[in-house]
């Protein structure tokens, strides 16, 4: 975008999660990043989930403080990182721009109308803009834009993350980085991962979130005792790790591994994923949501099969929003062929983990990605301007 483009621009203010360990946290800073990045110098206000550190880098903090210590300006238009249902127009803004994700095929009733109060709904992948006009949002509203990954520090060649468990020779080690909960398919994943592999050739790693009400020994004893039910002979190890890993340390927990695992149900994005991806780590998840288009075709990586399903009551127990909502179930049977797959042949793996490396640095190119948002920050701008002149009582002469 030019420079002539940007100052025609009218002045931007960003409100939304920014600070906090969430991807969508995580993904608002890289948003903010590039608005700066642009010239565009965003005004800031900000929030975190319950005020928890993300590990965010000392740059980012920086950008944070210095994008919240500009006023917001009138005239503006209103960039809004936040979920669904936070949304609130900005009466002080020529226009409210949403920037925010669902997991499900469709919304909750009357999140649709809801949006619909947006100028522009922008969200990462066409799945999930097909999922928001199914809830009811305007189709004109709707855009896809891939988020705008910070991606340099994802180096293949980095040094694994020290406080892993040593690597036992001929092991091939699996990795998944998730919040424990339904969605994330841990249920379908352990009984897949006991038949597919022998102790003697595999290990999991599950990386979570950490949480006050889990606690991580006994969950590591729950995962290890449910392998060891559904394995035929002696069981592969499951190691449990919930430490904080800032920023900087998430490249070497990828380095640390051979391959990544994720049958995700639903995801508004994948962070994971396509953190895998850039690390070139083959990757092997549900072709559910976002994650379809993070990983097209086998020629990337091993997608699974997943059919479409209601939300059980359980996972609407710790998701309420999903209550009534359908997601995507993974194939248990897919998933350990796949797995298999990894195993049986490292070298075709290692080639679609290259693949896949390069397909996510295509999909998140900066540059593109900036020229698209900016294009929809103008059309918005000319529809406010539009909107003013027709509002404007007639002169009598």
């Amino acid at each position: 975008m030019s420079l002539a483009q940007q100052s025609a621009l009218p002045p931007l203010h960003f409100r939304g999660v920014v600070l906090g360990p969430s991807g969508f946290a995580a993904q608002g800073r890289e948003w903010l990043a590039l608005l700066e990045d642009l010239g565009l110098q965003p005004s800031l206000h900000g929030a975190s989930f319950a005020g928890s550190s993300g590990g965010e880098s000392t740059a980012e903090l920086e950008l944070i403080q210095r994008c919240a210590a500009r006023p917001p300006r009138p005239g503006r238009i209103t960039i809004q990182h936040v979920l669904p249902p936070h949304f609130a127009p900005d009466p002080e803004a020529m226009a409210d721009v949403v920037l925010t994700v669902f997991e499900t095929t469709a919304l909750p009733t009357d999140w649709g109308a809801h949006l619909n109060q947006a100028d522009a709904v922008v969200v990462p992948a066409p799945p999930i803009a097909d999922a928001f006009v199914r809830g009811g949002v305007n189709a004109q509203r709707v855009h896809a834009i891939a988020p705008p990954i910070q991606m340099a520090a994802f180096a293949p060649a980095t040094q694994p993350l020290a406080e892993l468990p040593p690597r036992r020779p001929g092991v091939l080690r699996f990795l998944s980085v998730l919040d424990w909960s339904l969605r994330k398919g841990m249920d379908v994943l352990l009984p897949a991962f006991a038949q597919a592999c022998r102790a003697d050739e595999a290990e999991l790693i599950l990386k979570i979130t950490p949480r006050a009400d889990l606690d991580r020994a006994a969950l590591q004893r729950h995962c290890q005792w449910l392998v060891q039910q559904h394995c035929p002979g002696p069981a592969a190890t499951v190691h449990v790790l919930d430490s904080m890993l800032t920023a900087s340390d998430l490249p070497a927990l990828y380095a640390g591994c051979d391959a990544f695992v994720l049958p995700s149900r639903g995801e508004g994005w994948g962070r994971p994923v396509h953190e895998a991806m850039l690390m070139a780590r083959p990757v092997i998840a549900s072709q559910a949501g976002a994650l379809a288009t993070l990983l097209p075709d086998a020629s990337v990586g091993y997608p699974v099969k997943a059919s479409i399903t209601r939300v059980p009551d359980d996972a609407a127990k710790e998701t309420p929003a999903f209550a009534g909502q359908r997601w995507w179930e993974p194939d248990p049977d897919h998933l350990m062929r796949q797995l298999q797959c990894v195993i049986n042949d490292p070298s075709e793996a290692r080639e679609r983990g290259l693949r896949g490396r390069a397909h996510i640095r295509s999909l998140c190119e900066p540059g593109a990605i900036a020229m698209s948002f900016c294009k929809l920050l103008d059309h918005i701008t000319a529809q406010a301007s539009t909107r003013r002149r027709l509002q404007l009582p007639s002169q009598v002469t």
